[in-house]
């Protein structure tokens, strides 16, 4: 039930009118059972693992708030460690157990061990990310325990992030929870905007570049020379509108519902430099990472030479997360070099030269750097990664350019130009303020979605991690 399809659109409505008219209680329990429904509609297999989830880190918050020192921190460092092994077992172990077995072959082993067969559950990486936080939060007194069952399973089941995020802080989200949530007539038009334009960037441009890109980037060692400088531009931007479109969804079912999701995004193809690059993309991952890792590893405070090690340890994690398998690694590996090398220039004062010129020219070296990375995530074996780099040595010619894609990218980066000028914090259509703008975008967009958009359906992209 995907976010940009009849079916979801039907059961939100039908619950959309049973929740405006229920009280405070009964919304709540409404919007646990949807979760419950929502998710379910991934195997029965995963709802059961969720919920269990759910139970064990409950439970240790109580755990870890009920003790004293020495036993309290016993039972955090359990719980955090259940929950690494919880992800780790369903998405890395069939990746270590194959390195294993191909290790086997190669020392003289006849054939490939078995393979086990696992469940993947989707969004695990997500809702536990999500319970890390919490758990880390409670043990450092951030935030007070949740004692309040039903508002915890909540924390977890909220249908709009429970898929893809953004991995929300249990400070912001679960306050809300507990408190009554006015649902004015601005925040469903609003949210209703923002609902509109995520499917719509999902259905008419993420999913037509995927099906551009995805012939081309998967036959690395038959590809035309020099062809992969014009396909890393977009499959970027099909990335961008694939995850950007879920954010927007996200927020605006959320803000109709009357909560507040931060935001994930904000305008980062328009970003001078890597740091500033990864301070608007995946923001609740960025900042995720930053708190409870880059900080906990001692952050800057221990001079320049440990503070790139620990960029670079954080972004071999950030790989990890991303995926089992060696491309994810690599690419984790990769913007983090990318990255320490834009310190580097930083540190020794050549980024204080600053003028438009140097401004554009670091615009491009950072949308490529990040936009070659991705190509990374396409790839089987580190072997593979060498056939990338010779593809690059070469100049493409302007006839492998596809000039329609223009045409599809052309609204959200008209929409980022628009959001940059106004300089939102938040992606918003400005309805209260001009709804005729609304109106006329809305129909600019149905018959943009009309000529564009293939009628088939894509997964969201970050469905596998």
């Amino acid at each position: 039930m995907l976010f940009n399809s009849l079916t979801f659109v039907l059961h939100f409505s039908l619950f959309y009118i049973i929740y405006f008219y229920s009280t405070f209680t009964i919304r709540k329990t409404l919007l646990i059972l949807f979760g419950l429904y929502f998710y379910s509609q991934w195997g029965i297999v995963g709802t059961l693992l969720l919920i269990t989830s759910i139970i064990f880190n409950f439970l240790m918050g109580i755990l870890i708030d009920s003790n004293d020192s020495k036993l309290r921190k016993r039972i955090f460092v359990f719980g955090i460690i259940v929950n690494v092994l919880y992800l780790g077992v369903f998405k890395y172990f069939l990746f270590v157990w194959g390195i294993y077995s191909d290790l086997k072959i190669e020392l003289g082993g006849q054939s490939p061990l078995w393979k086990p067969i696992l469940l993947l559950p989707i969004g695990i990486s997500f809702y536990t990310f999500h319970n890390i936080s919490y758990l880390i939060e409670v043990y450092d007194n951030r935030i007070k325990v949740c004692k309040n069952f039903f508002t915890f399973v909540l924390y977890d089941l909220f249908f709009p992030l429970l898929l893809l995020g953004p991995i929300e802080r249990p400070g912001n989200l679960i306050p809300q929870f507990e408190s009554v949530r006015l649902i004015s007539k601005e925040k469903i038009w609003n949210g209703l905007s923002l609902f509109c334009f995520g499917v719509f960037i999902k259905s008419s441009i993420a999913d037509p570049l995927s099906r551009n890109v995805g012939i081309v980037a998967n036959s690395f060692d038959s590809l035309e020379p020099g062809i992969l400088w014009i396909v890393a531009p977009s499959i970027a931007f099909q990335v961008y509108a694939d995850f950007f479109g879920y954010s927007l969804c996200a927020m605006g079912l959320a803000e109709m519902l009357g909560f507040e999701l931060m935001n994930n995004f904000k305008r980062p193809f328009f970003s001078s430099n890597p740091s500033e690059f990864w301070s608007k993309w995946h923001i609740s991952l960025s900042t995720w990472l930053r708190d409870y890792v880059y900080i906990k590893l001692g952050g800057n405070r221990h001079g320049f030479l440990r503070e790139n090690f620990n960029l670079l340890l954080v972004w071999f994690l950030t790989g990890i997360w991303h995926g089992a398998g060696y491309g994810f690694i690599i690419w984790g590996l990769y913007l983090g070099i990318c990255l320490i090398l834009y310190r580097i220039l930083k540190h020794i004062g050549f980024t204080q030269f600053q003028n438009p010129f140097i401004k554009v020219l670091g615009i491009l070296l950072t949308f490529y750097s990040f936009s070659l990375g991705l190509l990374l995530f396409r790839i089987n074996s580190p072997s593979e990664s060498l056939l990338i780099v010779k593809n690059l040595q070469h100049i493409p010619s302007l006839s492998y350019i596809p000039y329609s894609l223009f045409l599809i990218i052309l609204p959200l980066v008209l929409f980022d130009i628009w959001q940059e000028w106004k300089e939102t914090e938040r992606p918003s259509f400005f309805v209260n303020e001009k709804p005729y703008i609304f109106v006329c975008l809305f129909v600019v967009g149905f018959f943009w979605f009309s000529l564009v958009s293939p009628f088939a359906k894509e997964d969201f992209f970050y469905f596998q991690f």
